[in-house]
């Protein structure tokens, strides 16, 4: 394997160079550059955005590098976290990071530490920091967005800022944001006219409305003396009963567009009626189609001697085509569709390995029998041993393992048992010989 090389283009080279010598904005006074003659303290944004100077550092070790950084990096904390041992020694590390190997842990352990989420005692060994224990704790927080949605944990947090007795208007807001754009985009589908849209709206507003109970019981909680919190409470009230009445007309709007659409009965299903339909000739369908363009009620038709004598005569003289007439033969004799080239190489060595038992009438073992060569042969192989001793005739592979007098026999219990590579565990059980019965 060729070592990966890296090009870097005069242009990239030079941008790079030109971002590490140019002077860094990183101070709060820093900020009047980007301001349009207004200081830093008379905003309230920026006076609020500087609250959380000291999260940068943990947020900028959180994020940097690449995904396959951040995979290794959050794996390992919340290894050592979930450990809870106190602190560890390098060998212990180690043991608790099994799954890395020494390059990829070392460097692990060197960027927690630079972020500054390890520290390293040379008396006990490696601990985790308050700061590694506070990332945790915010990962936590963001699995819990990632796995139940937006809303809950923008509600939740409402209310643990409630019980912390600190004034929850930015959540507040940020709710308020939220249900209104959801608002926006349920009407939006509400006049999209399409199915796919619809349902798909429904669902997401349905998720929304099963909060609706716990949301108002958590603004039921906000007190009188935050009066701003409370005013954007009585807007979310509001805003929850209009998402109520768009998700019943969402349901209107979904019976609605279902009536434009066939419903059959007696078993039928639209792919049975366009099966049926595709076998039909083309002559009959057009057929069909030119009839039920005529009108229901035909107008009154004056028939004409002199009308009626030429249209007899044409009829009469009208070239005739002549018949083709069909000759019959014999089909060709059909070709054999299994030869021994189509088998692929494992079935054969599978077909080998039983006729091999058969040879030598005795049984082995499934966790020896199986595993052969890869994963997925010995899958194939576990896919095919139920065919041994189902007797259905004909030629082929199948065939060949139903005329053999083996047999599977598993045990009752269900226990797995170790088994030899690419396998880890099987079924415990065995291949044995059929007994032979006799007319005694």
């Amino acid at each position: 394997m060729q070592p990966f090389k890296t090009v870097i283009s005069t242009n990239d080279l030079e941008d790079e160079i030109a971002s590490q010598t140019a002077p860094v904005a990183n101070s709060w006074v820093d900020l009047c550059n980007s301001l349009s003659g207004f200081q830093p303290d008379q905003l309230p944004p920026l006076v609020a955005a500087r609250e959380l100077e000291s999260v940068y550092p943990l947020l900028h070790a959180l994020s940097r590098g690449s995904l396959t950084d951040f995979f290794l990096r959050i794996a390992a904390l919340e290894a050592l976290v979930t450990d809870a041992r106190s602190p560890l020694a390098p060998t212990e590390v180690a043991e608790v990071l099994y799954w890395l190997n020494d390059a990829a842990r070392d460097s692990v352990i060197r960027t927690l530490r630079e972020s500054g989420w390890l520290i390293y005692e040379i008396v006990g060994g490696y601990r985790i920091s308050p700061a590694g224990q506070f990332v945790a704790t915010v990962l936590s927080f963001l699995r819990t967005h990632a796995r139940d949605g937006d809303l809950r944990p923008t509600v939740e947090g409402i209310d643990y800022m409630i019980r912390l007795g600190v004034d929850p208007i930015r959540q507040v807001l940020l709710l308020r944001s939220r249900l209104e754009d959801l608002r926006n985009v349920m009407e939006q589908a509400r006049s999209s006219h399409s199915e796919v849209i619809l349902r798909a709206a429904s669902a997401r507003i349905a998720e929304a409305l099963e909060l609706s109970e716990r949301i108002r019981e958590v603004l039921d909680h906000v007190s009188l003396d935050m009066v701003e919190a409370r005013r954007v409470a009585q807007d979310i009230h509001e805003l929850l009963s209009r998402l109520h009445g768009v998700g019943s007309d969402l349901h209107s709007a979904i019976t609605e567009v279902g009536r434009q659409y066939l419903h059959l009965v007696s078993g039928l299903s639209t792919s049975d009626i366009v099966t049926t339909l595709m076998q039909l000739p083309v002559e009959e369908l057009a057929q069909a189609a030119r009839s039920s363009l005529h009108p229901i009620v035909r107008k009154p038709v004056f028939v004409l001697p002199e009308l009626l004598g030429s249209a007899a005569e044409a009829y009469l003289t009208r070239d005739v085509a002549k018949t083709k007439i069909t000759d019959w033969t014999d089909p060709p004799e059909p070709e054999s569709g299994i030869t021994a080239a189509n088998i692929p190489e494992e079935i054969e060595r599978l077909l080998d390995d039983l006729d091999r038992l058969v040879a030598l009438r005795e049984g082995e073992r499934l966790s020896r029998f199986l595993p052969n060569q890869t994963a997925g042969e010995s899958l194939l192989r576990a896919s095919l041993l139920p065919l041994l001793s189902q007797t259905i005739g004909g030629e082929g592979v199948a065939a060949r393992l139903g005329a053999m007098p083996l047999r599977v026999i598993l045990e009752s219990d269900g226990a797995l048992v170790q088994a030899s590579s690419p396998l880890s565990e099987v079924s415990a059980g065995t291949i044995e010989m059929q007994m032979e019965v006799t007319n005694e």
